[in-house]
This record gives C-alpha cells, structure tokens and sequence, in this order.
C-alpha cells in the first residue's frame, strides 16, 4: 500500500469522485481490496479534516465487521474527547508496575509544560501537588482506601511551571490486579482555581457576616408562603436560647415564646408579608425558656415569584434589650426632670408668696406685742408659713435647686448624734442599730440635709414594720464605685464614695414601684400618712451632692436604701451645728431693737427685686432694723441708682428677675463702678445650685427665700461686715 495512490485501491467502486470528496452527500467510502497473497479485506476511507485544500483521511483495513466495530471506538473516542475538551479536563493513565504515565495535551496546558514537553511522571506530579494536600490525593487514597472504594474525586493545590499553585479537580479510578494492589490508575483533571478562589470570598464572606451578625446580635428566619415550611438561623437559635436544643428549632417555636402582648402583632406582620409589604423594626418582647425577657426588632420581607406572588420570607430580628433599658431610663430622666422643672417653678412662686405672708406678719407681730391672744394667732399663722417653706425646700431639693450649705463633715459623727433623735421617732418595738465603719472617708455635703434625708429614711423604714415592728440598721462604708457599677447612673462619675445603707425588715417595696418612688408626692402610704416628697427630697439632695442613691428591696423581706456621697478631700473637724451661733443670733436680736450704735449713720441698702410684694417686705423688715433703703424692680433701674447714688453701702438683690439682667449679671455691672460695694443675694428659686449655676463665689452673701427677720438681719450684718 505504501506510494500507491487512493485510486488504485480496490475494484473500481473507488472513483475520483469519492476520494476528492465532491459528492457532499457521502461522508464515508468503503472498497474492497484482495492484496496479492491474502484474504479479501474491506478498507474505509472516511474524510476527517479539510486541510489546505484537501481532505485528511482516516482509513481502517481489515475485516468488514472488525472494519465497522474499528469505526464505531473511532468514533466515541471522538465524542469523548470532544466532552472532555468541552468540560476542560485533562487526561491521565498511570501504570504503576511499569512506572509509565500518559498525560494528555491538555494536561500539559494544566499544569503550564507546554505541549512539546516529555512530559511528567506519577512521582513528579506528585511533588508539585501542596503539601498540605498530597494526603487527599491518588497516593494517599491507594494507601488507605478500602479494598472495592477505588473510585474517588478530591480537589487540590497543584504548583505549575511558574511556580503559583491552581486548584485541580481529580475523578480517578484504581485498578487493582488478582491480588488487590494497585496495578493502574485512571484520571481526569480540571481546572477548578477560579471556582475555589470564588468559593473562598464566598465563605469568608459568610464568616464575616456570621461575626458580624453575632456582634450586632442579629438572626434571621426563612418561611416558605405555601407549605409553612420555617428554618431559624443558628444565630437566631442562640439568641433565643435554644442553640442546644435537640431539635433546632423553627419559626413556629419562636412565636410561642413571643409575649402574649406581641402576639397578635407578630402574626399580623407576617400576613402583611405575605401580601408583599415589608415589615420594618417591628419590636416584640420574647421570654426565654430561662425566664428572662429579650426585646427584639424585627425586619420581614417577601421574596416573589416570576409570576408575582410572594413565595418565601425572609426576616431578620435584632436584640435590642439594653437599647429598650436605655431608652426606659432616658424616659425615666426627662419625666424626672420635666416633673423637677414644673416642683422647681411651683416651689418659686409659692416661696415669694411665703415670703410676702411670713415678713407681713413677723412685721405685725411686732406691733402687737402687748396684745397676747393676737400675738398667738399671729405666731399660729406663722408657724403654717414656715411648714409651707418646709415643704418647698423638699420640691426644691426634688428639682435639684435647693441652696446646699456644703462642708467637710464626719457622717459617722453625724449619725451617731442622731441616734437619739431616731429612737424617737421610730417606735418603739423596732430596733435601731448604727454600725459605723472604721476609717470612714469625709464627706462634702450639706449637714442639714443629709440629718433630713436619714431621719426620712428611718420614718419610711418604721412605717413599712407596722404594726409588727423589726429592726433597724443604718451603716457605713468606704466604697470605690468603678464604671461597671455605675451603669445605671449615666451622670455619676467613678471614684470614691462613702456609702450609707439604711435597711429595715418590713413588708417591701413592689418591684413595679421601684422606679415610681422618687417621684414627687408618690406614695404607698395613706392620704393621712404622708406627701409623698420624702424621697423625693433625698434624690434630689443626692443627685445634686454629686452623688447617686439605689433601692433593693423584696416583697415581704424588707427594704435597703445606699446613699452614695462623694469622698471629700479635707480633715474631718468635730461637726457643729447647722445655722448662726447663739451668741450671733442673741446679738442680732438685742440690735434689732437698737439702732444708735451706727456712728450718726444710718447704711443705706438698695433692694433689686422683680417681685413688688417681696420687695416691700424686705424693705420693711431692713427698715425696722433701723437701715434706710433703696428699692428698684429690676436688673436696669438697680444699676442706674448704683450710678447715681455714690452713699449705697449694700446691694440686696434676687438671683433670677425679669427686665433683661438677672442678679449676678447686674452686680458684676455695679462692682465695675464700685468695687468697694457690697453685694447679698436672695434665691428662692435657680436652674440647679444658685452658686454653681450663677457661678457666685462661696465668699458672696446669700439668703434664700422665705427667709425670716432673723435670717435676714444675720446675713444683712455678715454682708456689711465682709
């Protein structure tokens, strides 16, 4: 056959037509053929390539029936090549006995050796797969495959010619000989790096968003429209508790857990998802199977078909339990100080109406004096007056705008003299134990008040043991209270304090009412038993000490009340009591009826107050104390007599005034044009502490509203001596 032409096989049946391929109708051609000295034979050209012009034959000789089998493998080898190259997979036959490996082209494109190459061996290969990777590969998998489990597929780094490492995707068959060791291998590979690459984003992503979620405290749910069918994520599932749960648990099983409250809200929402409108930052609360009770936001979806109908839901629900604590306490504060506010305004007005009832009468008790029974009525009505500003202080101290006579002081001391004045007032079958810490910080803080503030605590705690009666303990302690501890109490700063913990074995306070009892004129009592403003009176001393105050109490067991005072800074002096000495107020009193001792002169005052009635009581009461006065309603006409009047002695004006320029304001003006000139303050009412807010020094004068003739005349007789 070698150097004969196509046209001089066969019988003639061959024709140029056929071998030139002309005729597009025949793609096959098959001739018989008797060589010289042999069988007839059956020889098949079939056109496979159009090259340059011509045609590329294949052509099988042999028997007709071995002829058509031949063409037939010809074939599917062609359809499976053309699979693999479709599906880019590379071939590979390994005989391990022989130690011969066939890698197909494509297998020299994967792993970058070019075509030309000799090519690899099943050792070599082996070396370029990862380290990491070898052991889920061929030579691991004929080590330790079972006998019958030699069909496998793995994926793995291999590192190509460039030295960069691909992922491959590996399908490969063992053939074992009569004694099942591996005689030859079979294999297909495939580049697979892009896939793994994506795969990887895909998985980093979900872990980051599976940190995320578990940061920002967020599951998430699934629930197909039509067969109810749910799925809550794992997040989810931990939120609710029930990450251990034996069966994981799905959307029905959470909506049992939903308050009964939220319920309804909950189904309504999901229905309203169905029909396509979006559910946002829908809050239920849910109780744990632990008992405690979680507030969640949630987020619900529905995802549509082609054909427009909602299939699936999709939700999200975020913890927001310390959010709703926050936002409670936050409302909590703005009631506080709305109600603090509306205490503060009641309490100036009404002290201005005290002061004008309270000066107006000590004015006609002098007049008076020889005729007892007015003088009884009179002292009767003036003894109402001062309960009135009693109960205006405790609004005041509520709303933080008390006047606080701050000093350095030992409670310990402080409340070790009281014990007297407590074993009064409580009765009888409760007993009183004051157990006062060794080495006990100073405080800062108003004596008066602080004497207040325990001496309510200890009525309070008497009422809650009637009529049984129990016991007492008031004691004290050095704390440090850190930022963990002062969690609740946004305005307090961490440091030290000393704590005062009054505790009594009564019948409790209700958890519902806890934070109802600093309210003003709250009360559990009886409309006979009390107003209501004691512990008001105490958070307001308290918050305004800079210190803080917190309740623990259980229903039937008893009550603990913890003052909280900042540690003051200086040595503890023995404590004396609170207002003037006696030898000042004998002298007060013996000069309110003598004024000759002022060498010819008498000191003129200029009185600056807003309020008419008020200043002509001040005037009166100064009069009487034989001083000439001076009167202006405002900041303006105060500081043009200051200008025109050269012989004013002292300043007497009210902090807070209408007219453009409140008190602090008009004295600084007036100091400017006499420095020598001395100032009083009067405050019956100040956003917050007069001094600090006012920004007045501790070494400026202030008398606060409603003040008696005593009280005056003392500070009148200070300011003129400063």
């Amino acid at each position: 056959m070698i150097g004969k032409t196509l046209v001089r096989f066969g019988t003639g049946t061959l024709s140029a037509r056929h071998v030139a391929g002309q005729d597009q109708g025949e793609n096959r051609v098959e001739v018989s053929y008797t060589p010289p000295l042999g069988a007839n034979r059956s020889i098949l050209f079939k056109p496979q390539n159009w090259v340059d012009g011509d045609f590329e034959y294949m052509i099988l000789i042999g028997q007709h029936a071995s002829v058509e089998q031949a063409e037939l493998a010809v074939q599917n080898e062609r359809r499976l090549n053309l699979a693999l190259r479709s599906g880019g997979y590379a071939v590979w036959d390994h005989d391990f006995r022989g130690n011969v490996t066939y890698n197909s082209p494509e297998m020299h494109d994967l792993l970058g050796i070019g075509r030309e190459s000799p090519g690899i061996d099943y050792h070599q290969f082996n070396e370029m797969i990862h380290p990491d990777d070898r052991d889920k590969t061929l030579d691991g998998m004929i080590r330790t495959a079972p006998f019958g489990s030699d069909l496998f597929q793995t994926r793995y780094r291999v590192q190509t010619q460039t030295g960069s490492y691909v992922w491959v995707e590996s399908i490969a068959g063992v053939i074992r000989d009569p004694i099942d060791a591996p005689a030859k291998c079979v294999g297909l590979c495939r580049n697979v790096n892009d896939q793994m690459l994506a795969l990887e984003r895909l998985r980093n992503s979900e872990r980051s968003l599976k940190r995320t979620q578990e940061a920002a405290q967020l599951g998430s749910f699934s629930l197909r429209v039509e067969s109810g069918v749910s799925r809550l994520s794992a997040e989810m599932a931990a939120l609710i508790g029930m990450a251990d749960a034996v069966i994981h648990p799905n959307l029905p099983v959470f909506e049992q857990m939903i308050e009964p409250g939220d319920k309804e809200k909950f189904s309504e929402a999901l229905e309203l998802a169905k029909l396509g409108q979006p559910i946002l930052a829908l809050e239920i609360a849910v109780r744990l199977r632990s008992g405690d009770l979680e507030y969640f936001s949630c987020t619900i979806e529905g995802e549509r078909s082609a054909a427009g109908r909602v299939e699936t839901l999709f939700g999200s629900c975020q913890r927001i339990t310390e959010r709703k604590g926050l936002e409670r306490k936050f409302l909590q504060a703005q009631k506080m100080e709305a109600v603090g506010q509306l205490t503060g305004g009641v309490a100036h007005d009404f002290n201005n109406l005290l002061m004008v009832v309270m000066g107006n009468l000590q004015l006609v008790e002098q007049l008076v004096k020889t005729d007892e029974r007015a003088s009884k009525r009179i002292r009767a009505a003036i003894d109402a007056a001062e309960k009135g500003s009693e109960l205006t202080k405790r609004m005041l101290a509520f709303s933080r705008q008390q006047t606080l006579q701050n000093k350095e002081l030992d409670a310990n001391s402080l409340i070790v003299r009281m014990q007297d004045m407590l074993m009064h007032a409580v009765s009888a079958n409760v007993e009183l134990k004051i157990m006062p810490a060794e080495g006990l910080w100073p405080i800062k803080a108003d004596p008066t008040m602080l004497e207040t503030a325990i001496l309510n605590l200890s009525i309070n705690a008497r009422d809650a043991m009637k009529p049984k009666g129990g016991h007492l303990t008031i004691e004290t302690s050095n704390r440090h209270l850190g930022p963990e501890l002062l969690a609740d109490h946004e305005d307090a700063v961490a440091g030290d304090y000393i704590e005062i913990a009054v505790t009594d074995t009564g019948c409790g306070i209700a958890k519902e009412n806890i934070e109802k009892v600093f309210q003003p004129f709250f009360t559990t009592k009886g409309p006979e038993a009390g107003s209501g403003l004691g512990l008001s009176m105490i958070y307001g001393f308290v918050k305004q000490s800079g210190g803080l105050i917190k309740i623990y109490s259980e229903v039937g067991h008893g009550t603990t009340v913890k003052l909280y005072l900042p540690r003051g800074k200086a040595a503890v002096d023995a404590l004396s009591p609170p207002g003037a000495p006696d030898e000042l107020r004998g002298q007060i009193e013996r000069e309110l009826s003598d004024t000759s001792g002022n060498g010819g002169k008498k000191p003129i005052i200029l009185v600056v107050e807003d309020n008419a009635q008020v200043r002509e009581v001040a005037a009166a009461m100064i009069e009487e104390m034989g001083y000439e006065t001076l009167l202006a309603s405002n900041g303006p006409e105060g500081l043009a007599l200051v200008e025109e009047r050269s012989d004013i002695d002292l300043v007497i004006t009210d902090v807070i005034m209408a007219g453009g320029m409140n008190g602090p304001e008009m004295a600084a003006k007036a100091r400017a044009i006499r420095p020598e000139l001395k100032l009083l303050f009067m405050s019956g009412y100040a956003p917050g502490s007069v001094r600090q807010m006012q920004d007045l020094p501790e070494s400026v004068e202030l008398v606060n509203k409603p003040f008696t003739r005593t009280d005056l005349t003392d500070k009148v007789r200070r300011a003129l001596a400063a």
